[in-house]
């Protein structure tokens, strides 16, 4: 546990170096942007500015009360120039307050009404103060408003904003130190037309950061989607060259298959004209010479012949005799040519299966 609190200690002291050298480093204008400022409020009393307890980091310090500025000393000048917001807070004797009744009617322009009465109302003429009002209350039963008109005369605080202008610094309020009123301490003297707006860089730091992370965050939704598109895409491009490829070899396959049926076919042809040549040889060599063979057809296993002999019944053994040639019979019965004296016939023989096997 110490071991974890020292580390930590030293971290959080190397990185408080850290910064404060970098930020040596830049320039006063990019200082004041990444360090950051606070609301300051400037207290005007007698003919000397004060910061209000306000540390020179712009946090609130009890000792530091009243320090009075000194405008080239560089950490109260960034403390000034990188506050977000600048008030000045008169002392009592540099304003007056004044209740005001107008009537009711007056309230959507009632600080122009106020100008217009300000010479019967006050000393002065309009041009001559810094005003501001509050609306105390609305008698709805009267038509009339109930109001505070506070105003400053420019003679008296006009030392302070030469001041501020000479080291330019702008501010964007004027109003009483009033600790027995609060609500004066809220209202702004300064004219509408030299109000600086309140600085809005961190608020456009936050609002680019904003972006950026919507940026990234849309990024990191889209680039996934973008890369299983492409990697889809990719997908299907090979899908396609395979499917290609795979289409060649189908056709490939059914050329090898019909060459093999062809191959077969001639094959069987030439088996069947091989037994055909060696049944026709073997033929002519057991059928003697008196006896000629008409018609010669083979169906399935089975050899048919029809011829004239002069013994056909001879031929039957003979036949049978051959190992190419089984169960030897006559499928019609024999008839006698009268013209040449010979016998007509019609032989059927068997081809054996171990033929069929060995061819």
């Amino acid at each position: 546990m110490m071991v974890a609190q020292s580390l930590r200690y030293q971290l959080s002291s190397f990185w408080t170096w850290w910064r404060g050298e970098i930020a040596r480093l830049m320039p006063e204008r990019m200082r004041t942007l990444f360090r950051g400022g606070k609301p300051a409020r400037l207290l005007y009393q007698g003919e000397v500015l004060r910061i209000i307890n306000q540390g020179l980091n712009g946090e609130e310090v009890v000792g530091n009360y009243l320090r009075e500025i000194d405008f080239q000393d560089p950490e109260q000048r960034r403390v000034l120039t990188s506050a977000s917001e600048i008030r000045l807070c008169l002392e009592r004797k540099k304003y007056l307050f004044k209740k005001v009744t107008l009537p009711i009617e007056t309230e959507e322009n009632l600080r122009e009404v106020l100008a217009f009465e300000m010479d019967r109302q006050t000393p002065f003429s309009a041009d001559q103060v810094y005003y501001d009002y509050l609306i105390n209350g609305r008698d709805k039963q009267n038509r009339s408003l109930d109001i505070t008109l506070i105003l400053a005369p420019v003679s008296k605080i006009s030392h302070a904003l030469e001041q501020l202008r000479e080291n330019d610094i702008r501010i964007n309020a004027i109003s009483p130190c009033e600790e027995s009123d609060p609500n004066l301490n809220a209202v702004n003297l300064l004219p509408l037309e030299k109000r600086e707006k309140p600085h809005k860089r961190y608020r456009y730091i936050n609002l680019l950061l904003l972006l950026l992370l919507l940026l990234l965050l849309c990024a990191n939704l889209i680039l996934p989607l973008w890369q299983k598109t492409k990697q889809a895409e990719a997908l299907d491009s090979a899908l396609s060259r395979f499917q290609q490829q795979a289409s060649e070899v189908a056709a490939l396959k059914e050329e090898v298959d019909r060459a093999r049926l062809e191959n077969r076919f001639l094959e069987a042809k030439k088996r069947q004209s091989q037994q055909l040549l060696e049944l026709l040889h073997e033929l002519t060599l057991l059928i003697p010479d008196d006896t000629w063979i008409s018609h010669f057809e083979i169906r399935g296993d089975t050899v048919h012949l029809h011829g004239q002999s002069l013994a056909a019944a001879a031929l039957i053994p003979l036949i049978e005799s051959s190992r190419l040639f089984q169960n030897v019979s006559f499928r019609s019965p024999v008839t006698q040519n009268r013209q040449n004296n010979t016998e007509r016939f019609h032989i059927s023989a068997e081809l054996p299966a171990r033929q069929e096997g060995r061819e």
